[in-house]
């Protein structure tokens, strides 16, 4: 650069070698000084984009946006520079302009997949669902051997309520890409719109012969298996995935409770003393595996040693005891329950898990205020923990409280309780699911 000063390659070559080298204050300060001087177009574009990405590795993404605004002020047909304005955007939830950015880029190089990905992605975050159709059945026009752009346009016509159309090209993407779980979904999702339930049935079982450990599909078949009245169905497909694969502990206990409602108490036993050895912190496999020996008529202490051994502690330790009493609660072995609480509650007095259970057993036993004071008081002072909101919602609405029970409830929904405890409380609540 000093001896040939009229070489402006050599200012861009210092800013790209610094920036790979890590030196970004540097690169950044070559880059500023290189602009600063005026470079032509075609030289200027490279360095434009050295700034914002020194600026975005030293996490200053606003002014890497800003950065990015002017550039493409400057220079507005540079595929590029949009295309990074484009993404930051997204990144920061600015669909807005992200939308704005990635269209630009994406006809000035209409050829590039990645761009129509990016604004197709970006048009339905912002729900523009119609746009997105027109926007994708132009890509697919474009590029008719992508599975990808299939799949997006597949998912607009899904989201505009036009199933029929949505299924066949969501069958036209499964042939490009049979891999694609995704596509494979949206047509499940497409048939069960035209009500042909029991079709759409078969095609996830058949995604799922394909995928047998693919978390998303056997959580659907979970929950759509009831409505066609295949609820056997679960069993067997989950049953396969925990032998294939570490599934996470939604899977085991779907898996496990569908044993139970099946009377396969054997196997429901063992699955639930190997989910306690898979996910050790799982604290509801041993509640479950006491639920499973009650029912089949065990006394406390086998229970308790059967728990103790498979986790490798005492019998009287505070996660065996838990376990037993969570398994008392749920077969409303209230006194039981409360009796052995009692007895912890004096080693252990500030155990959140034991006052919640106390609560939930009080609740059980009709001793109303003293649950609601109990849970009231644990609620306080772990303001994040919802199992404590859902038994306190639950005491509330036992006392005919219900302005309590639905602060209570609404306090569950701030916290993002699950799906499945929302709809739960609901339907003691309110006698049916809110949709």
């Amino acid at each position: 650069m000093a001896r040939f000063p009229e070489e402006l390659r050599f200012g861009v070559g210092l800013a790209n070698f610094l920036l790979a080298a890590g030196e970004l204050a540097k690169a950044e300060e070559a880059a500023r000084a290189f602009l600063s001087a005026s470079p032509p177009p075609d030289l200027a574009e490279e360095v434009w984009i050295v700034l914002a990405d020194a600026l975005i590795r030293q996490e200053r993404l606003e002014e890497a946006r800003e950065t990015l605004r002017e550039a493409c002020l400057i220079a507005p047909a540079s595929v590029p520079l949009q295309a990074r304005r484009g993404r930051q955007a997204m990144q920061a939830k600015d669909f807005a302009e992200a939308v704005e950015a990635l269209q630009i880029a994406a006809d000035l190089a209409p050829e590039r997949e990645v761009l129509h990905n990016s604004l197709l992605s970006a048009l339905w975050q912002t729900q523009r669902y119609a746009v997105g159709s027109k926007m994708a059945a132009r890509a697919v026009e474009l590029m008719p051997q992508s599975a990808g752009i299939r799949l997006h346009l597949a998912s607009f016509l899904l989201a505009e309520n036009r199933a029929r159309e949505a299924a066949a090209v969501a069958r036209e993407a499964i042939e490009l890409d049979p891999s694609s779980t995704r596509a494979h979904w949206v047509l499940v999702d497409a048939l069960w719109r035209q009500d042909r339930y029991n079709e759409s049935f078969r095609m996830l079982q058949a995604a799922l012969e394909r995928f047998p450990t693919e978390v998303f599909l056997l959580r659907q078949v979970a929950r759509l298996a009831p409505a066609v009245f295949q609820e056997e169905a679960i069993v067997p497909l989950y049953r396969r995935a925990i032998g294939l694969a570490e599934m996470p502990r939604g899977i085991w206990e779907t898996l496990i409770r569908c044993l139970i409602k099946q009377a396969e108490f054997v196997e429901a036993a063992d699955t639930a003393r190997r989910a306690m050895l898979v996910h050790p912190a799982g604290p509801e496999f041993g509640a479950l595996l006491a639920e499973i020996l009650l029912q089949d008529n065990r006394d406390q202490e086998t229970i308790a040693a059967d728990i103790a051994t498979v986790l490798g502690v005492e019998t009287k330790a505070l996660p065996v005891q838990i376990a037993l009493i969570s398994g008392l609660l749920t077969h409303q072995k209230w006194d039981e329950a409360s009796s052995l609480l009692e007895g912890l509650r004096s080693d252990a007095p500030d155990e959140p898990e034991l006052l919640l259970r106390f609560g939930i057993a009080l609740t059980g036993k009709g001793a109303i205020e003293e649950a609601v004071a109990i849970l009231a008081a644990l609620a306080e002072k772990h303001p994040e923990n919802a199992p404590a909101w859902e038994a306190l919602c639950d005491a509330y609405r036992e006392a005919k409280q219900i302005k309590p029970a639905v602060a209570a409830y609404r306090r569950l929904e701030a916290l993002g309780a699950s799906v499945e405890t929302m709809r739960r409380v609901q339907v003691k609540l309110f006698g049916e699911q809110i949709v």
